[in-house]
């Protein structure tokens, strides 16, 4: 196993003293047959109130509360994570079968879902690819060319821009490739699911990347990581953090400021 230590600090800052804020807070590695999780720990400036639980998911979720005046928030998770390579090659091997997904619980990730409902374009997209229904080869080859199709150009978009418009556009970053791959993946009859973590540096003491890309269920129970954004298969490299049906499920923070 490799060992890795990761350091992601948020900083909210507002224009003015709020009375109070309630924020989720979805940054706890996940635990897996290959990444173990030795240590996860989160500080909050100002002091609050911190509360763990479980989503839908079965993500970590920190509920932090803070409840005297302030006008800058800072949540700062220090993480110690030992990687394993998996035990497969990333590769799906046989397609459903109607009847088997219709009774495997991998078929809520084959419906459209807020940030990625089903859309003519991404059939058009399906079709220029070349991509065949259940076909996983033509899938991945997709995944493999996505940017010759898109052009990631940080700041093009924001948390917010719609799919359609990625689309359109053709340009976006690592959040908006995933929607693109989740979307050709369910139009191609594929469950799959939006991941987020993050992609691990070559060197040592560098700095890492906040990052984003999909799974894709296979008949056996596996879930295959594709990462559109670098054009792979996942092996290894990649921290899972968390996992939903597309970023609204896995946002890193989300909050209010009643």
């Amino acid at each position: 196993m490799a060992a890795y230590s990761i350091v992601h600090t948020t900083r909210q800052r507002y224009r003015e003293a709020i009375h109070r804020s309630r924020n989720e807070v979805r940054l706890h590695p996940i635990e897996s047959l290959i990444q173990r999780v030795v240590r996860a720990e989160m500080d909050v400036d100002p002091p609050a109130e911190v509360a763990a639980s479980i989503d839908y998911y079965n993500n970590v979720v920190w509920s932090v509360a803070v409840e005297a005046p302030h006008r800058e928030l800072i949540l700062s998770v220090a993480s110690e994570v030992d990687l394993a390579p998996p035990p497969f090659d990333p590769l799906i091997e046989h397609p459903w079968d109607d009847d088997a997904l219709a009774f495997n619980p991998a078929i809520e990730f084959i419906a459209a879902s807020p940030r990625v409902p089903r859309l003519s374009a991404v059939d058009m997209l399906l079709q220029e690819c070349g991509v065949r229904y259940r076909d996983a080869a033509t899938l991945t080859r997709a995944n493999a060319e996505m940017r010759e199709r898109f052009a990631y150009v940080p700041g093009a978009t924001t948390v917010g821009t719609g799919l359609s418009e990625v689309l359109e556009r053709r340009v976006g970053v690592c959040q908006d490739f995933a929607h693109v791959m989740l979307a050709m993946a369910r139009q191609a009859g594929w469950p799959a699911r939006y991941v987020s973590g993050y992609l691990l540096p070559s060197t040592s003491d560098a700095i890492g990347e906040s990052h984003a890309w999909v799974e894709i269920a296979a008949p056996d129970g596996r879930w295959v990581g594709l990462d559109p954004t670098h054009g792979i298969a996942v092996r290894d490299g990649h921290v899972r953090v968390a996992v939903g049906r597309d970023y609204d499920d896995v946002a890193p923070v989300r909050g209010i400021f009643p």
